[in-house]
């Protein structure tokens, strides 16, 4: 009689592995789909798992969706961020401005759950992914602290007016793109959001002339995202 030949059991991996792996798939069809269309059967179908697997670790679609956007703001702040220091200040900023118009292009599925959806929840500020975009935002008004050392800022406006203005800018240039009603371009943006801040916070210029070099870069801007979206 012929014996039956053993196979071995399937190597499980490990927990770490495993929820890694769920994560990359379902950032593909968060891609894909957008967050209204995303399921977790289309995920567990792409991994080769079962729902209850992904449930196992995932309590609900939500819970992985709000980790999915933890873990894909860890690894743009685990990124070499190349402050610049020195140099003119609008360089300095514009660099910094354009490093988080970047982070709405990459990834802009995540991006709309985020600002659409995650910031509408009233317990936002509990979560972690609040204390993540406070560091995002921290990068880039840390170019305006040190420019306020050095004189080159204004000291008479708030810093939180200039945040205020800086994000304002950065939500308003991209949030078409977000709906899904148009593009942007990350240079010309940053270009435009970069001239029309510092019009307002350097020092040494009479209000008639930064309302006047405001309302022609904005001009400037308006035009060239024209093309952008024409192109």
């Amino acid at each position: 009689m012929q014996r039956a030949v053993s196979r071995p059991a399937a190597r499980r991996l490990p927990r770490d592995q495993r929820v890694a792996a769920i994560l990359l798939t379902a950032r593909t069809v968060l891609r894909d789909r957008g967050s209204e269309q995303f399921l977790t059967s289309e995920v567990a179908e792409r991994a080769g798992t079962s729902e209850a697997t992904i449930y196992k670790y995932f309590p609900t679609k939500r819970d992985l969706l709000i980790q999915l956007a933890e873990h894909w703001f860890d690894e743009f702040l685990a990124e070499d961020y190349p402050a610049r220091t020195s140099g003119p200040l609008r360089d300095r900023l514009f660099h910094a401005i354009w490093w988080a118009l970047s982070f709405i292009r990459r990834e802009s599925a995540l991006s709309r759950f985020v600002l659409m959806e995650l910031r509408a929840d009233p317990n936002y500020r509990s979560m972690r992914i609040y204390d993540q975009n406070r560091k995002v935002v921290a990068r880039v008004m840390s170019v305006v602290e040190d420019g306020l050392a050095k004189g080159e800022v204004r000291d008479d406006i708030s810093m939180r007016l200039i945040r205020d203005m800086i994000f304002g800018a950065i939500e308003h240039q991209t949030w078409a793109y977000l709906r899904r009603e148009g593009d942007f371009s990350v240079d010309h943006s940053a270009e435009g959001i970069t001239e029309i801040i510092l019009a307002g916070i350097t020092p040494n210029k009479t209000v008639g002339e930064s309302i006047s070099e405001a309302v022609a870069i904005l001009e400037k801007v308006t035009a060239s995202l024209k093309q952008v979206g024409t192109g």
